[in-house]
């Protein structure tokens, strides 16, 4: 930028008129101006570059709280593997709960619910009570009857009827081809019998007499010993274990319940590797000397990347809420810091924690629990509570959005700034444009002043010299 000093503007003023006052003016005020513009400018791009590492750092918060939730339930260590050798028999699902073994498990009958059928009729809504309504009585096992009301006294009506009534006994209208038989469904278990019995005029047209099928107990072996049942789930037999039974099965089935700990060592190793990530993205932040671009060393010097580490570090290091007797605290499980603050994964201390302890490592991640609401303050374990924490980090009212927004509004301040400057530098440009231009038409009239008396010397001196 070209400015112009005090004393090249006299020495320009004394070579008369004709001077460019509209560069001049503009010179310097850009000259008073442009300094506070670069300044105010400086600031919007650290200001801005902040901005930038904020986001960086939320990103990081947000992949670690991602990490812990691979581990914050006990859900997620639901690590027992089964094998079954008759699976269209016998279906098998595990629970965080279930333990590895061996099981031989046979099923000789499996339960089941009574079926009756009534008589024929001739059509779906053969009138069975001469057209006026009647009632049911139905009694399930030894219990007190229960009356139905059919208002509708056709087979298609009783059907609605029994279904509407929601007693435990289901009924259907079948075409047998021949006609119209209703069946009635009752529930698995040989305590589940029922007897229905009705009122109608026309009694016995409406009768339950013919069971098709009859309510019987689940018979199986676990292990040689026998066992009953009213139903085909079975979960009180095997802890952990849920057993459904499809059919008998041929012979004994042989069920391995075997521990695999892939899917949880992957997650641990997640968790280390977004700490690691995170821990760089802060460390690079506030490098001066860093080569990453648009990242790298756009918060130096801010305070608040040595305060979010020690609060996500803080996460990890510590007892956790939920102990247990042998596994306390992460280093337990083989997780803990280099010098560099890199966290650094022991696989043969986490291969021992899940091989000795393994309802402690879940304990100590998940506090043995699943789904918990991010406002409980119940001790929630490792993984759990910073979870939390960093949900509470990353709301909408947290440091780092409120940060991010007063920095925004600094920005919106400095612009606001710029524009005056703007208006300034018109002003002055404007002053010192009139003034130039005034001082240019005094120079102007002195240059002519002079020409004009040079001009008159010289004819006397000319006339004097012919005398």
């Amino acid at each position: 930028m070209t400015t112009v000093s005090s004393t090249n503007f006299l020495t320009a003023m004394g070579a008369g008129s004709g001077i460019d006052t509209k560069a001049l003016a503009q010179n310097l005020a850009n000259a008073e101006i442009s300094p506070k513009k670069d300044q105010i400018n400086t600031k919007i791009t650290k200001t801005e570059a902040k901005i930038s590492g904020y986001g960086y750092i939320k990103t990081a918060l947000s992949d670690l709280q991602t990490a812990f939730a691979g581990l914050n339930d006990a859900s997620d260590f639901s690590s027992i593997k089964t094998s079954n050798t008759q699976p269209s028999a016998v279906g098998v699902t595990t629970s965080t709960t279930a333990l590895a073994g061996t099981y031989n498990l046979e099923v000789s009958h499996i339960a089941t619910a009574q079926r009756s059928i009534s008589t024929s009729f001739a059509a779906r809504d053969t009138a069975l009570n001469e057209g006026s309504e009647f009632n049911l009585s139905l009694t399930l096992g030894s219990g007190t009857p229960s009356t139905i009301k059919v208002k509708n006294d056709t087979p298609a009506g009783m059907v609605s009827a029994i279904n509407s009534a929601k007693l435990g006994v289901k009924a259907q209208l079948i075409n047998t081809g021949s006609g119209y038989t209703v069946m009635l469904t009752g529930q698995e278990g040989a305590s589940k019998s029922f007897t229905m019995t009705s009122d109608a005029v026309s009694s016995g047209t409406v009768a339950f007499d013919t069971n098709v099928q009859e309510a019987a107990d689940a018979q199986f072996k676990i292990n040689g010993l026998e066992m009953t049942r009213s139903s085909n789930t079975v979960s009180d037999v095997i802890d952990g274990v849920t057993l459904d039974f499809y059919t008998t099965t041929s012979g004994a089935a042989r069920l391995d319940l075997n521990r695999d700990t892939t899917s949880i060592k992957s997650n641990v190793a997640a968790l280390v590797t977004a700490y690691n990530n995170f821990d760089t993205t802060i460390k690079e932040l506030g490098n001066s000397k860093s080569t990453i671009k648009d990242i790298g060393g756009s918060m130096v010097g801010d305070s608040y990347l040595q305060t979010v580490r020690s609060q996500v570090r803080s996460l990890i290091t510590g007892n956790a809420s939920t102990p247990g007797t042998d596994i306390k605290a992460a280093r337990d499980m083989g997780i803990s810091f280099d010098r560099y603050g890199q966290m650094t994964l022991d696989n043969t201390k986490l291969d021992a924690a899940l091989q000795d302890h393994y309802d402690q490592v879940v304990k100590v991640f998940s506090a043995g629990t699943n789904s918990k609401s991010v406002y409980s303050p119940a001790p929630a374990g490792i993984a759990g509570d910073a979870y939390r924490s960093l949900d509470r980090m990353l709301r909408a009212a947290g440091q780092i959005n409120t940060l991010s927004d007063n920095a925004s509004t600094q920005v919106t301040k400095y612009k606001v700034d710029l524009t005056k400057l703007d208006d300034q530098l018109q002003k002055l440009l404007d002053r010192y444009t009139q003034q130039f231009s005034l001082m240019d038409s005094i120079v102007g009239n002195s240059t002519s002043t002079r020409a004009s008396l040079t001009s008159t010397f010289s004819a006397m001196n000319g006339k004097n010299n012919n005398n």
